[in-house]
């Protein structure tokens, strides 16, 4: 049985960074994340280029491994999304950080069905992301998946714009905090170490501070229902 307090419902458009977000927060000191979906076939390394930084675990949404009808829920049961959440876990004790860049086009049905699940956005301008997921590969990228639901580089293009639109509007209409992912974030309200490597590594990534970029700084984080981990959020 699933705790639905202990659910994180987590979107970002595609090149947006949040698997590494993802990653950062699932190496947190304040609460107990399961990572038991991770799995060398659940891997992709970006290379040297971006601090080898990678895709890691589960994800969810159509042409992804589960999720499959996680674009439309408003036409999905709530049991469904539940088994097809628990599916990849080898428990489901802890908290389940669960990847779907479609959640943005289905936040108000997971408001309304899970009442009592928290939701993180990442997002960056639309450019930014397309230049990020185009530069580690595009539609062609080995995992996820991205071809069944983005089919083109060009497709894909259009709908990364429109869904870093509705993270924004999300935003707007819940009135979130917007947390620039700076080394004082993570630190502050996630307790991360830093003095562990590859926690530095994906922090690095997410401000740029990568071979040959410049410092960027573009990268927020939003959090809705997180009250009871972090009165700051």
């Amino acid at each position: 049985m699933i705790d639905e307090s202990k659910i994180i419902f987590f979107t970002g458009a595609p090149g947006s960074k949040w698997s590494a977000v993802s990653v950062l927060i699932a190496n947190n000191n304040i609460i107990p994340v399961n990572v038991s979906d991770r799995s060398k076939d659940r891997e992709y390394d970006h290379g040297s280029k971006f601090n080898n930084v990678k895709h890691l675990g589960a994800y969810w949404g159509p042409g992804m491994e589960f999720g499959q009808c996680f674009h439309d829920l408003k036409n999905t049961d709530k049991q469904t999304v539940l088994e097809d959440i628990a599916k990849p876990f080898k428990n489901t004790k802890d908290y389940l950080i669960v990847k779907c860049h479609q959640f943005v086009y289905n936040l108000d049905w997971i408001v309304n069905n899970f009442p009592a699940s928290k939701i993180i956005t990442v997002m960056r301008p639309p450019s930014a992301c397309w230049d990020g997921w185009y530069g580690v590969g595009g539609i062609d990228i080995e995992y996820p998946s991205y071809k069944e639901y983005y089919k083109t580089n060009e497709n894909a293009k259009a709908l990364i714009n429109h869904e870093c639109e509705l993270v924004r509007e999300w935003i707007y209409k819940h009135n979130l905090n917007i947390h620039t992912a700076t080394l004082n974030h993570w630190r502050d309200f996630w307790n991360i170490d830093f003095d562990n490597d590859e926690n530095l590594k994906y922090a690095n990534s997410l401000i740029g501070k990568q071979p040959g970029t410049k410092l960027k700084y573009d990268v927020q984080v939003s959090y809705f229902n997180f009250q009871d981990i972090n009165a700051r959020l």
